[in-house]
């Protein structure tokens, strides 16, 4: 079994106009996270990016009184000379650090304050969450509501003990959990490569011969399809590896790693207790688990076709068909018709960003776990469809 998984590998996946989509594809996206940086990044600018280095070992690591109040010292006055818009403005004057006081206001404000209070105020703001929560749970039990009480106690556990005590250089992360171009680069290629799965054998007429021979159908079935999966996690294992490398070293950031999701300003509700690192994982595993599914969608598509143009436009058409219905219902209060798109998993952050409940028997279950049970079932839906369709193909060209 393991020999004929490689033959299929070699056979659809080892040819030069995938691995040239393969090379053509990562330049673009590399070159697409350099743009975000240099459009966005507030240390595109090279003076920022120098001042920002020579002040982050004073402020970075556990946040203390010490460090505040060596940054307020600094940023105090700034604020009070620009209090009032009369602040000079003569580039490079000796009591500045940047061109004018204007943008050292700017630099310490959006590089060290804003973050740093968001972080020291952020454990004030989970407790709250919890003491809402607990106050809740005791008035829904009183109107005899079970699942709102135990969705409150969900709440109430998730945000319990949250704390940000460290301060450290996120902005690479903010851009790279909002990063979604690297996924349709992936499911061009996989389109593209996994047209040919089945096609191939049935162009030569190839098919009638490999579904008649003893079990020989079935374990090309199982191959082409193992084979396929490989084919689908190496090529995402390249680009999220490629994603990863690329946004750290553009940004020149690799010490936030530890740092809890709810970092980000934009996950202050988030659906987990986990390091900005762990989510990185996390997010790839089930970007990953997408892009397997949408395999087996094309897999089943292509099945049902001769030619391999067809199913090709209609697996590009479902696919965008997919992506409109994630942006239509995207922060919507929908969060079942959310969560039945399986695209939902390539664009991972809508389940994670905010802790989102759906009831199942009375319970409620995180919306990222319903995603997953719907992907599954709608997996297991496309294959079981692919699998009868071989087999009947089978017993038709075999009674023929």
């Amino acid at each position: 079994m393991v020999t004929l998984i490689g033959y299929e590998w070699r056979k659809h996946f080892l040819k030069w106009t995938i691995v040239f989509a393969v090379a053509v594809f990562s330049i673009l996206n590399v070159l697409k996270i350099y743009s975000i940086h240099g459009g966005n990044s507030l240390l595109a600018d090279s003076s920022w990016k120098e001042l920002y280095s020579q002040m982050y070992g004073q402020f970075e690591g556990k946040i203390t009184d010490e460090k505040i109040g060596k940054l307020m010292k600094i940023y105090r006055p700034l604020e009070q000379q620009t209090a009032d818009h009369t602040a000079s403005t003569t580039y490079r004057n000796s009591n500045t650090q940047l061109s004018n006081v204007y943008e050292d206001f700017n630099f310490y404000r959006w590089s060290y304050v804003n973050p740093m209070k968001y972080a020291y105020d952020y454990k004030a703001y989970a407790h709250a969450v919890v003491t809402t929560a607990n106050e809740n749970i005791i008035f829904f039990k009183s109107l005899n509501n079970g699942y709102e009480a135990r969705k409150n106690a969900a709440v109430a556990e998730l945000f319990q003990g949250r704390t940000i005590t460290n301060f450290s250089y996120t902005e690479m992360y903010q851009y790279y959990v909002q990063y979604d171009f690297s996924s349709f680069l992936v499911l061009l290629i996989c389109l593209y490569g996994l047209m040919s799965v089945f096609l191939s054998e049935k162009e030569t007429e190839m098919d009638t011969l490999l579904l008649t021979t003893k079990a020989g159908g079935a374990k090309t079935v199982w191959a082409k399809l193992l084979a396929s999966s490989l084919f689908i996690c190496s090529i995402c294992l390249w680009f999220w590896l490629i994603d990863f490398v690329a946004y750290s070293w553009i940004y020149a950031s690799w010490d936030a790693a530890s740092s809890p999701i709810y970092v980000l300003e934009e996950y202050i509700h988030s659906a987990l207790n986990v390091s900005l690192g762990q989510y990185a994982a996390l997010s790839a595993v089930l970007k990953t688990f997408g892009m397997l599914f949408f395999g087996l969608a094309f897999l089943a598509l292509s099945y049902l076709f001769r030619n391999a143009l067809v199913p090709f436009i209609i697996g590009l058409l479902a696919l965008f068909g997919c992506i409109s219905l994630q942006e239509a219902y995207m922060d919507s209060g929908h969060i079942l018709v959310k969560t039945m798109n399986p695209f939902v998993l390539v664009v991972n952050r809508e389940l994670f960003h905010k802790a989102e409940y759906i009831p199942l028997w009375g319970y409620p279950f995180p919306s990222y776990i319903v995603a997953l049970l719907f992907s599954i079932l709608w997996g297991t839906i496309f294959l079981s469809g692919l699998m009868i369709s071989v087999r009947k193909n089978a017993l038709r060209k075999g009674g023929g």
